[in-house]
Order: C-alpha cells, then structure tokens, then sequence
C-alpha cells in the first residue's frame, strides 16, 4: 500500500479540518436562527427592491469614496437590525399585507426567512389595488396605481415597475410572471449575500473554536510531521471515521443546516429543522466524541497553570504569535466548508490506499 510522510500529515490535517467544520457549522446555524439571519438578509433584499437607497445622496461628495460608503452603509445595516422598517415605508405595507402578515414562524419570529415567488408578485398586486380606486377592470386599476403613484414608490422602483408592466402588455397574469422573474434575480443576489454572512461568521466561530480547543494547525503539522506514533494513530482514526461522515452530511444537508450551493433562500432550502432535532443532536454529540479523540491523539491540551497562564504548556506553542497564526490558519480552514474537506479527505484516502504499482 502507497503511503508517505506527506500524504499521513495531509490526511491527519485534512480530518481535523473537516471535524470542525462541521462542529462550527452546527454553532453558526444556531446563531443563524437566534440572530434570524435569513429574515433580515430577505428584508434586506426588498428593502433594496422596493425603498430603493433612501441614504443615497447623504454622504454627497464622500459617497464617491468606497471607505466610506462601506462604513455608512455597515451602519445603517446596525439601523436595520434593530429597526427593520426605519425609511422603507413600503417594506413596512409589504410585510403587514395580508399574503405576507403571518407567514413567520411565530410572534417573536414575525418576518418569514423565505416568501413564494407567487405570493410575493400577489402582494404586490394587493398592494397596487388598495392604493387607488377600484376601476372597471384590474388592468385599469393597476395602471391608475402606477400612474398617481399611490403607495410613493421611489422613482427607479416606479420606473421600473411601470417597465414591468409594459412590457407585460398590461395583461395581469403576465405582470404577475413579470414580477416573479425580478424577484427570482434579486434572491440569487441575496443568497450570495446570506453565503457571505455565512462564511463571516464560519470564520470568527472558527477562530475562538480554535482558541478554545486549542487546534493549532502548526504546532498539529509539526507533531504528524516529527511523531511516528501519533500519525499513525491520526491515520487510523481518520481512515476508519470518514465513511461515517458521509451520512452525518447528508443529515445536516437535508435539515438545510449545510448546502454546497449558494441558493438559501430557494423554497427548497427553506429551513424546516430545528438544532434541536434529535438527528442533529446525535450528529453534535459524534462530533464533540472524535474531537475528544483527535486531541487525546495529538496531545494538544490547555494547561492552565502558574507557569502557562494562557494553557499553552505543549512545546511546540511557546511563541504566542505562531499560536496565534496557527489558530488563524484554522479558522480560514473551517471557512471553506465541511463538503469541502468531505470530498478531499474522501480522495486523500482512496490515493493512500492505491497500491503504487497502479499509480
């Protein structure tokens, strides 16, 4: 059987990497949901589609300056945490119209993670209806609301809602389907964003995750490179655990707890489970169990103590800023996801077990 130092360093890596992606996956869903991520990045996408950039123009001459505009816009994001609604006045119609109203999972939890392309074109027909008189026909009363632009929609959404339909020849199922195709664009954007948010906090969990359990990957790369022992015992473990990892995915998969796409706010990757399902609850308590192993084999411990206020008593972590690097390296590692490090260690498996000769 092939095998070199090499390959037994990376597979030992590879595992750890993949042991806790998936232990901080598991964490960043749970802030995910307490936070209630998906709801405010899809109340920032119709902000955007509906309100426009009221704050455009504040910074005048600043604006033409992406330093600043970063920092204005990060502040107005904390604005909207706490006040969703603060200058989206029709966000706020949007969400208390009846196709929108309770679609949230319950009181504390009022603005839905996930809206229907068709339910969101319905509210937006209910919405132009009740801003105007009623005509003969809704193709009239459609257009009489665009026209006197009852519900004050800005002038770039307007425009381009009156665009919409036109260029549906003023037939409502068409304006409908219309509709949907502008809202359909927009959630590709705003998956992006949620993927971007995700992988923000998969990389600051990943560090104090790190921090906390100690996973240094370059004081773990010296011990697998300079301990026969200990990466043969790594190897072992990592060769026997990862088959049982492909389920464990696939169960986190299928709870929308984990995707390798970026479309999360698609009607198939509305989130059903809660972390408290009994499933995922038996994948968390697999993962704490070999992360207890895998430090037990690497020997990487907190000692806390006189001599090691910090818990750094292993002597390949006496220079705190390689600590520091190495905890780094770690948390830009997890960021990168579990499916990631599933289908490497999957391939650094099958290449060790290949005989040389069929190389």
């Amino acid at each position: 059987m092939f095998s070199n130092l090499a390959i037994d360093v990376a597979l030992g890596l590879v595992f750890i990497y993949l042991l806790y992606s998936l232990f901080v996956t598991i964490l960043q869903e749970m802030i995910a949901r307490a936070l209630g991520l998906r709801a405010r990045v899809l109340s920032k996408a119709l902000r955007r589609m509906l309100d426009e950039d009221r704050h455009r123009e504040d910074l005048g001459y600043f604006g033409k300056f992406t330093f600043f505009t970063w920092f204005y816009e990060k502040g107005w994001s904390v604005v909207h945490y706490f006040r969703p609604f603060a200058d989206a006045p029709i966000l706020k119609k949007f969400y208390e119209s009846p196709s929108i109203l309770y679609l949230g999972e319950n009181t504390a939890s009022s603005r839905p993670s996930y809206i229907n392309p068709a339910t969101f074109s319905q509210a937006i027909i209910h919405l132009l209806r009740s801003s105007t008189t009623e005509r003969a026909t809704d193709t009239a009363t459609i257009a009489a609301a665009l026209e006197e632009n009852g519900l004050q929609l800005g002038s770039h959404t307007l425009t381009h809602i009156r665009n919409l339909f036109a260029d549906a020849g003023q037939d409502i199922p068409q304006f409908r389907v219309q509709l949907e195709n502008w809202f359909n664009e927009t959630m590709q954007r705003a998956s992006s964003w949620y993927r971007k948010h995700c992988q923000t906090w998969l990389l600051i969990i990943g560090f104090v995750v790190a921090g906390i359990f100690n996973v240094d990957t370059i004081a773990v790369a010296k011990i697998l490179l300079k301990d026969k022992t200990v990466r043969q015992e790594m190897v072992q473990l990592a060769s026997s655990r990862s088959y049982n990892y492909g389920p464990m995915i696939d169960t986190l998969q299928q709870h929308q707890l984990m995707y390798k796409d970026s479309a999360f706010l698609r009607n198939d990757t509305s989130l059903k489970a809660f972390v408290g399902d009994t499933s995922v609850i038996g994948v968390y308590a697999m993962l704490r169990n070999d992360a207890g192993d895998a430090r037990n084999v690497l020997g990487i411990h907190r000692d806390f103590s006189a001599a090691h206020p910090y818990g750094l008593s292993h002597p390949y972590q006496s220079n705190g800023w390689m600590v520091l690097a190495g905890w780094a390296i770690t948390a830009m590692a997890i960021s990168l996801g579990a499916p990631f490090w599933f289908d490497l260690l999957g391939k650094v498996v099958k290449f060790r077990n290949t005989p040389a000769d069929s190389k």
